[in-house]
């Protein structure tokens, strides 16, 4: 059981740029379609606590779309590596 938790807890490489390119496609679709109703004027696009509708609006996410991808990749990456931590501490211990 202990090999084949080593074998099956180890970092592919390349984790942060998978993570990145699938959280990416996972969220443009949604974030298009809320851009697109947004500069309808059926949306509101919340910035700064302020309601913007139209093109401004539409730049608003299509620029947020990386950022907030980075993100949302960052903090599953550190979560990742913070539970193979524990699960490779608890199988020296």
């Amino acid at each position: 059981m202990k090999e084949f938790i080593i074998k099956y807890s180890k970092k592919p490489k390349g984790f942060f740029k998978l993570l990145y390119v699938n959280f990416l496609f996972a969220y443009t679709p949604f974030a298009l379609l809320h851009a697109t109703l947004a500069l309808f004027e059926i949306v509101p696009v919340n910035f700064n606590n302020e309601k913007i509708f139209g093109i401004k609006a539409f730049i608003v996410v299509v620029v947020f779309i990386p950022f907030l991808t980075l993100v949302l990749t960052f903090f599953t990456w550190l979560f990742f590596l913070l539970g193979n931590l524990i699960i490779i501490k608890k199988i020296y211990i």
